[in-house]
């Protein structure tokens, strides 16, 4: 994350895309709307922080969250 432009959502995709590590969970808002529809239920989504739902996704996922991350990803950008 010390090369310009690169955050943590993007550090979290490399690890997921190119390094196979599928216990991370990228959070963008797409992730945090569907994230807080189905477990959270907080009226304001963006109130709900990125820590709080990776740690629900570890919880929830195990060390899969990320691969949940794209399924969960997906049908939020279809429906």
């Amino acid at each position: 994350m010390e090369l310009p432009g690169v955050g943590g959502k993007v550090a979290d995709c490399i690890m997921l895309f190119s390094l196979k590590k599928f216990d991370v969970f990228p959070v963008d808002v797409w992730v945090r709307r569907v994230m807080n529809e189905l477990y959270i239920k907080e009226e304001d989504e963006t109130k709900v922080s990125k820590e709080a739902l990776q740690i629900l996704a570890k919880e929830k996922y195990k060390d899969l969250a990320g691969l949940a991350q794209q399924y969960l990803f997906y049908m939020r950008r279809s429906s």
